[in-house]
């Protein structure tokens, strides 16, 4: 008798439920736990004094969010796994496929099985959600609207994870493979992308590492990007389409997969001959950036990054052919090695060589629309997205110079930084004696040149001064005062905060005297030198901008050099309260470093080492404690030792250095 096939099969979906059920099952209790019961346990009477939550969600991913989406990012993953275990294992694969059900079917009927177990708790859980929203009177925490968004992205997101995971387990015969595949699937864009960008640095002189792993780099890996967006509450209708779209698109190659696939290959690594060269020669590649990186970042050499490759390229090499063979007898394949090796080298050198020319690369000065200039390459690719006003985080917007004076000596500095092409190690960046710089420029064409380099600024002093001393630089310095800053209009007060005075910070809330501050500040910036903007001088205080909700809008140090600030301040009778006085201090300290000592933290929580040393001087009159505190500095390092003894603060240790110090002074410490 011929046997048919049928296009539902109930016997075989009975049995996949007892294979998977306790999964959906457990999945079931894990919801409710991390959601109804954590909002009943967190939130049951913690009412105010209006009778109304104190404390509203934006999404429901707020609540156990790191567990939510954990048990999003594994649960669907051990589904497929167990759904789909029969294809991995021999026996199993022989006997399923024996049975009178196609392919189609039996695939079909697990994908749809295995979507049901990921829906069902989800549904589950928001009608209790709704049930507990009218029992415990929680309106004010969250809405309907808020359940049915949690929801939707969550089903959405799960079957998304399900469909990668299921594709994975299509191209591999081990569960364990297909584990962890799923995982490299997700992982691996993003992964090469910035496992080249640490490599290329060392090549091209100049390449703006920042820049380019700053440029959404990250939104490639499903796991950061599903992060991000439910996590801030600011997920897009169009992200949900795209990611049910890829699902689909997922599964349809995994049914054409599982149709072509041959049975024996249960328990391989890998399904298909033709992907096994990929996959070595993959694992390869990744292999040989990854630790080329490592070395190379970790030693700052060239040489070192030479090794890292050699060494990543046979580990990966070698372990991909363990992985295929299931055994470590390999050391017999060498061909394919050396010819993996030939490639590479011959790329290595094309890069080395520069023969685009990227490295000398420099716009001509009639193509340039706007530049940008300054040390922070991650502000290009920020975003007003990214920021959470309420939680105080405001954007900043880079800005670009367009004056024709800026823009040349912007680029007059960039073309000696070229020609120089000074040699700067991590220690000297580290240690504060070299800065990054980041160059950006707005072709009138519509393109964008980003350049990053690593120099000294006292080798290029002549060229920043320049730059620093533009009318247009000095604008700009501070994005709070531009005329046309959006954040202005969320500051309600400032506050000015002068350091070592336990008084309460002076607050301003006329919005004229708002204005009036602002405008002396910016008279002060506009008088400013260079060598005011580089020197060490501690500021008087701190010159904050707040919201409504008390939360620092932008921040501004009233240096010493803000001669501006300092007349308006006096004018509105606000200055002795807005700086320390002589009349904080009980006295002043002073002695000579005859051992040429760095500031030490010992001195700093016990000041009397240094007041109890033979030839230490204590200064009392009023003039001349103003004259030190008039200049303090942040230096670690100076001819004399000075120690500020305050009436209503901590005593504070500084280094002065020798023109610093007044002569008279100098002649009794001799």
């Amino acid at each position: 008798m011929q046997s048919k096939t049928s296009s539902f099969n109930r016997g075989m979906w009975i049995q996949s439920m007892r294979n998977v059920g306790w999964i959906g099952a457990l999945y079931t209790l894990v919801l409710l736990f991390i959601l109804p019961l954590q909002i009943i346990l967190r939130y049951t009477g913690e009412v105010n004094e209006n009778g109304m939550y104190t404390e509203k969600l934006k999404t429901l991913f707020e609540v156990a969010g790191s567990l939510q989406f954990l048990f999003m990012f594994t649960v669907p993953v051990v589904l497929a796994i167990f759904l789909f275990r029969y294809i991995q294992t021999k026996s199993a694969a022989d006997y399923i496929h024996s049975l009178p059900i196609s392919r189609g079917v039996l695939f079909w009927q697990n994908v749809l099985l295995g979507i049901v177990s990921l829906v069902l708790p989800v549904i589950i859980s928001a009608i209790v959600l709704f049930l507990i929203k009218d029992s415990v009177n929680v309106d004010d925490l969250y809405t309907l609207k808020l359940i049915l968004r949690w929801a939707i992205d969550t089903i959405i997101l799960n079957i998304f994870v399900f469909s990668g995971a299921v594709f994975a387990g299509m191209f591999t015969g081990m569960s364990i493979l297909q584990g962890a595949f799923i995982y490299i699937l997700f992982i691996l864009p993003a992964a090469l992308i910035q496992f080249f960008i640490m490599n290329v640095k060392f090549y091209w002189y100049g390449f703006a590492t920042t820049y380019y792993s700053g440029k959404n780099v990250q939104d490639l890996v499903p796991f950061i990007h599903i992060i991000d967006l439910l996590d801030s509450g600011k997920e897009s209708y169009l992200s949900l389409v795209i990611y049910a779209i890829v699902a689909c698109v997922l599964c349809f190659i995994a049914f054409i997969a599982y149709r072509k696939r041959s049975l024996e290959i249960a328990t391989h690594a890998i399904a298909f001959k033709w992907l096994k060269p990929i996959f070595i020669y993959g694992l390869t590649t990744c292999s040989l950036l990854l630790w080329g990186m490592y070395f190379g970042e970790m030693k700052d050499s060239f040489k070192w990054l030479i090794f890292g490759y050699v060494f990543g390229s046979l580990l990966g090499y070698i372990l991909g052919h363990m992985i295929l063979a299931k055994t470590w007898r390999v050391f017999d394949k060498w061909k394919g090695y050396i010819l993996f090796v030939a490639i590479a080298i011959v790329i290595g050198i094309g890069l080395k060589v520069d023969v685009f020319g990227y490295s000398t690369y420099l716009p001509n000065q009639e193509n340039i629309q706007s530049v940008y200039f300054g040390k922070d390459g991650y502000s290009l690719t920020d975003n007003s997205k990214s920021h959470d006003i309420e939680q105080g985080d405001y954007y900043k917007p880079p800005y670009y110079y367009s004056s024709k004076n800026t823009i040349n000596f912007i680029r007059v500095l960039h073309k000696q930084i070229i020609k120089d092409h000074p040699n700067i190690s991590k220690r000297e960046i580290q240690s504060g004696d070299a800065r990054e710089i980041t160059f950006a420029y707005n072709l009138k064409n519509g393109k964008k040149v980003v350049r990053q380099y690593a120099v000294r600024e006292a080798d290029y002093k002549a060229f920043y001064k320049r730059i620093i001393e533009t009318p247009e630089y000095k604008n700009h310095f501070y994005y709070i005062l531009e005329p046309n800053s959006k954040n202005m209009r969320y500051v309600k007060e400032v506050q000015i905060d002068a350091m070592y005075k336990r008084s309460e910070p002076i607050t301003i809330k006329d919005s004229n005297k708002i204005e009036g501050l602002k405008e002396a500040i910016r008279k002060s910036i506009q008088n400013q030198t260079y060598e005011d903007t580089k020197s060490r001088q501690q500021s008087w205080s701190s010159i904050d901008f707040m919201d409504e909700n008390g939360q620092i809008v932008d921040s501004i140090p009233f240096e010493k050099s803000y001669k501006g600030v300092e007349k308006w301040l006096k004018q509105e009778k606000m200055f002795e309260d807005a700086r320390v006085m002589p009349e904080d201090v009980s006295n002043v300290v002073v002695l000579k470093n005859k051992d040429h000592e760095t500031l030490q933290p010992a001195w700093i929580n016990n000041p009397s080492i240094l007041t109890k040393r033979k030839g230490a001087l204590t200064i009392k009159d009023s003039k001349q404690i103003d004259y030190f505190l008039s200049h303090t500095t942040i230096q670690e390092q100076g001819d004399y030792i000075v120690v500020f003894r305050y009436k209503n603060a901590t005593p504070e240790v500084q280094m002065f250095d020798a023109n610093m110090i007044p002569k008279g002074i100098k002649e009794k410490l001799k």
